[in-house]
């Protein structure tokens, strides 16, 4: 399903785009971090929580031992400095992690038991494309807040990663191809600034 090489670029990669949202929320606002928004997580520092408490939860199913959640919404660090700390802490984990696997540990498959107390059974490899596209998800949820605030939220999209750490990516030899949707849907995008279009 996955193999060594892009397990370890989205390992870093997580890192990566977490490290470059905690610098710029520590920017922000006195307040803005812990305000309350309309958001299932209520809040930047809470939608921050429930990432870190997934990436637990989940690093407890690759080792194979319990994680101690009754819930996913957990505000196990209301301090934006712990929480940065904690979050740079597993993230070290999974690339670590993803650094001692082979083709075939990723393939391995992995029981465990959601917080729900359903059981369920994926590959090493999966659970890590899930951590992944998780956080990237709810990193946009974040993002959506600065909108409010306002303010420009930092850029963590995978070809900028890629473009500041590999010598390989080249954007600018890549032919330009017009996006065909982009009349159809440029009137939904105009309150957005020119780097979200």
């Amino acid at each position: 399903m996955i193999n060594v090489r892009t397990a370890r670029m989205l390992a870093d990669y997580k890192q990566w785009a977490n490290q470059r949202l905690f610098d710029n929320l520590a920017q922000l606002p006195p307040g803005e971090v812990e305000k309350e928004r309309a958001s299932v997580f209520k809040t930047m520092i809470g939608t921050l929580n429930h990432i870190y408490v997934v990436d637990c939860i989940w690093q407890a199913h690759l080792e194979g031992r319990g994680h101690g959640f009754k819930t996913s919404h957990e505000l196990v660090h209301p301090a934006l400095i712990d929480l940065r700390l904690a979050q740079q802490d597993i993230d070290h984990w999974y690339s670590d992690w993803t650094a001692r696997q082979t083709d075939a540990s990723l393939d391995k498959p992995v029981r465990f038991t959601f917080v729900s107390g359903e059981s369920g059974t994926m590959s090493a490899g999966a659970i890590l494309m899930h951590v992944v596209n998780h956080g990237s998800y709810h990193r946009g949820w974040v993002i959506q807040m600065y909108f409010e605030i306002p303010a420009m939220p930092p850029m963590t999209d995978l070809p900028i990663y890629l473009r500041e750490t590999d010598p390989h990516f080249n954007s600018l030899n890549a032919p330009v191809v017009e996006p065909t949707c982009a009349p159809q849907f440029s009137s939904a995008t105009n309150v957005l600034p020119d780097r979200y279009r």
